[in-house]
């Protein structure tokens, strides 16, 4: 009984860490945010748009906290605080949908309505 207790752990926290990332992407991010700076910061400058902000920190809660943090400095993931000022409304929206490094796309399952709102959100911290 204590093997498939300890098997099940193993899977868990195997889909774990796959739904997190599993690596350190700080670094990384960093390096790709560098390489297209400039297109980035252009295009970091569009207004994100109206959303709910409410709602958007909810989906956050539930679905990015645990890898870039409570406070969005970053963890397993990334840091969020300044997002805004690094991408675009569409591009912060183009990784959650198709993920990007270690985070897996389709984080939230396709609601366009929530992805939408969660990247609007997103582009407004800088």
């Amino acid at each position: 009984m204590k093997k498939w207790i300890g098997i099940l752990f193993a899977v868990v926290l195997l889909f774990s860490l796959a739904a997190c990332g599993g690596g350190n992407s700080e670094n990384e991010s960093s390096n790709d945010s560098t390489s297209n700076n400039t297109s980035e910061n252009e295009n970091a400058e569009e207004s994100s748009g109206e959303y709910d902000a409410t709602a958007a920190e909810a989906t956050y809660q539930t679905n990015c906290l645990s890898c870039h943090g409570e406070n969005l400095q970053g963890k397993v993931g990334p840091k969020l605080s300044d997002i805004g000022s690094r991408l675009s409304k569409d591009e912060i929206l183009a990784v959650i949908q198709n993920g990007k490094g270690q985070m897996p796309g389709n984080i939230l399952r396709g609601d366009t309505e929530q992805e939408e709102n969660l990247a609007s959100w997103l582009a407004d911290m800088k």
